[in-house]
């Protein structure tokens, strides 16, 4: 703090004169940040007043004013040297330089043509002229500044362009085979690790494409106003989706992670949070607030690692190997992003290294997790092959024994539906087929048919003195009577209510059918003397009698007629007193 104070004074009461840096090697480059100086203004014009100093921390700038800077370069030879002017790692919206002969005019904020070298950084091509000395000026205006002052030659920023150009496209190439691969595995699996991995290797990237500048030169060169957007965008992007990585690659079925439902809600807030940031205070606090969430992410991550260890997880500890070279780069990388000090690394490359060794340790865990998934599904064809085989004899039993079974339901359910449930009678729906069946040329020839409808007298009066049970009694007892009339070519079925049915088919010649005719009138004789002669207990011997009309159907064309014509007979049967028999021939 007292050095701060001292510096502070000396920027006030003295001005700081420019001291030329000699450039003496054609194949090093010269860095000049210790022989810049600065001053603020509130124009691009400077009033010839201010007071420069060489340590920008004395200088308490807002994001509208202009940071004034220069430097001084001699050449001690007799020739000219061409050289390129570069600022590298830049962050600025509005950049200007000039080297007394020539002003170059560009930043973030200017498209990409704006620059005088086709380059991520901002080079500025200029000449030291012999035993002279050259000033490098310029201002630089935005709401976060970062930059480095150097010169070289052309020959050698060029070729140290290619290198970091090569190393920049390894790791894009690189970091996009991961993206594909864990794409390939999440399609395959349908495991969300893969899914979750795959878009913070792309987040990532995305964000180095950004930060490198590539992504000015090829997306949106003339559209300068996407740059904020995308570092926004991208920076925010790492942080959620390493969060998505940490929560998913832990995550088991019927299990909640650690905290899961809190960060999952911390993530949700996280970009409106930014956004209140960057209308409030400012572009530099809310990019600066993911980059400074990684310290409390890597507690985070160690503690939930570390509980869901404790609750047994087999993943959590190849988890942590897999995050320690991401977590100690990213660590580096973030002490130098916020505190400015020198760890003798080169940050991005370390960062890189970091990043791609993770990358490649989850992708050698998914890998191996394929591999035994692949295996468990080879495991699992062999035992179906077994059971296969095994089962195959059992299934065959099985499928004849249910075989059996369905054909005695089938049988079962064919006789239900065949018979009355009350008497077990041949109901009326089969009564019918065989009356069809009867007339079916391709089944009989020549057939006719004897029909009979019979009604119990005063039926009612016996439900309503003795009760339904007993009703229910004397309709069995009926029963009894004409089961013996079924046969193959004879159907005695309760027709409905106390009402009952005979059909008799007549196989003979049309001249022997009055034979028949007369055959069956006798069955209906004996038949009536029998439910006459039925005695039931419950109606204390009360005898029973019906009447029956009966009469012939010559054809499929008579039948309806038929049943007509029977039933007119046992209606006079019972205007006649009841208890009578009446053809309807």
């Amino acid at each position: 703090m007292l050095r701060v104070l001292l510096a502070w004074l000396t920027a006030v009461c003295v001005s700081h004169s420019v001291t030329a840096v000699e450039f003496a090697n054609d194949s090093a480059l010269l860095q000049l940040d210790k022989d810049v100086i600065y001053t603020l203004s509130n124009s691009p014009t400077l009033a010839g007043d201010e007071k420069w100093v060489d340590d920008t921390a004395l200088l308490e700038r807002t994001p509208s004013q202009y940071l004034h800077f220069k430097v001084q370069v001699s050449n001690q030879r007799n020739k000219a040297i061409p050289v390129w002017f570069s600022v590298n790692f830049p962050a600025m919206k509005e950049l200007v330089v000039t080297d007394g002969n020539e002003t170059w005019k560009t930043g973030d904020s200017s498209p990409f043509h704006t620059r005088p070298i086709n380059s991520p950084n901002y080079q500025f091509p200029s000449i030291l002229a012999p035993s002279a000395t050259t000033e490098f000026s310029g201002y630089m205006r935005g709401e976060i500044l970062r930059y480095s002052f150097a010169v070289a030659t052309p020959e050698f920023i060029s070729n140290l362009n290619t290198k970091t150009l090569q190393r920049d496209m390894a790791f894009f190439g690189a970091m996009a085979l991961l993206t594909a691969l864990s794409l390939l595995g999440y399609i395959t699996s349908r495991n969300l690790v893969f899914l979750s991995f795959a878009s913070f290797i792309f987040a990532t990237t995305f964000w180095f494409f950004r930060v490198f500048g590539y992504a000015f030169e090829l997306f949106w060169p003339n559209t300068p106003s996407f740059n904020d957007i995308s570092y926004a965008v991208s920076i925010y992007s790492v942080l959620m989706t390493a969060f998505w990585v940490l929560y998913q690659t832990l995550a088991r079925q019927d299990h909640t992670v650690y905290g899961a439902k809190t960060i999952k809600l911390f993530c949700a807030i996280l970009p409106l949070l930014g956004l209140l940031l960057w209308k409030t205070v400012g572009l530099d606090v809310a990019l600066r607030l993911p980059v400074v969430l990684f310290f409390p992410y890597i507690l985070i991550a160690g503690i939930v690692i570390y509980v869901e260890h404790k609750r047994g997880s087999d993943r959590a500890k190849w988890l942590a190997a897999a995050m320690s070279p991401v977590a100690i780069s990213t660590l580096f990388l973030v002490i130098i992003a916020l505190f400015d000090v020198d760890l003798y690394l080169e940050p991005v490359a370390t960062f890189m290294t970091g990043l791609v060794t993770t990358c490649l340790f989850i992708v050698s865990l998914t890998a191996s997790y394929m591999v035994k998934v692949v295996q468990r599904e080879r495991d699992a064809q062999k035992q179906a092959a077994q059971l296969k085989s095994e089962q195959a004899s059992k299934l065959e039993a099985l499928v004849k024994e249910r075989t059996l079974a369905l054909e005695q339901t089938n049988s079962t359910l064919a006789e239900l539906a065949a018979k009355d449930s009350l008497t077990e009678l041949p109901n009326r729906r089969t009564l019918d087929m065989f009356v069809d069946n009867t007339f079916d040329k391709t089944l009989h020839d020549h057939d006719a048919l004897a029909i009979a409808l019979i009604d119990l007298d005063h039926f009612k009066s016996i439900n309503d003195t003795f009760g339904h049970d007993v009703g229910d009694e004397v309709l069995k007892g009926i029963a009894n009577v004409l089961a013996p009339f079924n046969d193959e070519e004879q159907v005695a079925a309760r027709y409905g209510g106390e009402e009952f049915a005979i059909a008799k088919r007549i196989t003979q010649p049309n001249d022997n059918q009055s034979n028949e005719a007369e055959e069956f009138a006798k069955q209906l004789e004996a038949l009536h003397y029998a439910i006459n002669q039925l005695t039931i207990a419950s109606i204390d011997d009360r005898k029973l009698g019906a009447c029956i009309g009966w009469t012939l159907c010559k054809d499929s064309d008579d039948i309806v007629e038929a049943f007509r014509r029977a039933d007119k007979a046992l209606y006079v049967a019972k205007d006649k007193g009841r208890n009578l028999i009446v053809p309807a021939l």
